[in-house]
């Protein structure tokens, strides 16, 4: 990389999840698990701990939604990346079903530790909300567990409206309506679920 570190949000781009970035991926899986993070997947995403091909299947088959389960919507996958180094990834739902309602939202995103501080996150949600707007997503539901205050900075910097929170049975999620154009006359109304 040519740039200072510090500056490493300035250079954030989204990168279409694609075949053959098995060598990369496992760099970034290894970097979480010896940060002790191996609940960066879990559910259906758990299969990344077997490798990206595995991983890439899966989500090759969830993008038009419906799979595994039903309630699946269709969503795209990202990987944040700086120069072609792997920094995370971002996960765009085209739309919201009861369960993203109270958690997961329309985006879900992950940092790998080493990369975290320095404004990855915050550029690489702009750059997803962007997205959503693209595909006519006006306001997006994006929550975070209430333990999480990094995710929740975030999302405020991406001028993200607190709503309701959603009470779960283990946890608490706080949940934010967040504009996907950044214009000066445009409000967030929180009044509830837009699909």
């Amino acid at each position: 990389m040519d740039f200072d570190l510090e500056d490493i949000a300035a250079h954030v781009v989204l990168t279409p999840m694609a075949p053959g970035r098995d060598e990369a991926f496992a760099e970034m899986l290894d970097e979480f698990r010896l940060a002790g993070e191996t609940n960066v997947y879990s559910g259906n995403f758990a299969i990344a701990w077997d490798g990206y091909a595995a991983f890439y299947d899966l989500l090759s088959k969830m993008k038009p939604g419906g799979y595994p389960t039903p309630e699946i919507v269709p969503m795209d996958a990202y990987f944040i990346e700086v120069e072609g180094r792997m920094l995370g990834e971002t996960f765009l739902r085209h739309r919201l079903n009861p369960n993203l309602e109270k958690m997961g939202g329309h985006v879900g995103y992950k940092v790998r530790p080493s990369c975290r501080n320095r404004g990855v996150a915050t550029a690489a949600l702009r750059l997803g909300l962007r997205e959503l707007s693209a595909m006519g997503v006006e306001q997006a539901l994006i929550t975070c567990n209430t333990a999480n205050a990094a995710s929740a900075r975030v999302i405020e910097k991406c001028g993200g409206l607190r709503w309701e929170d959603a009470v779960l049975e283990q946890r608490v999620e706080r949940r934010y309506w967040v504009p996907t154009a950044p214009l000066a006359s445009q409000s967030v109304n929180p009044v509830g679920p837009l699909r």
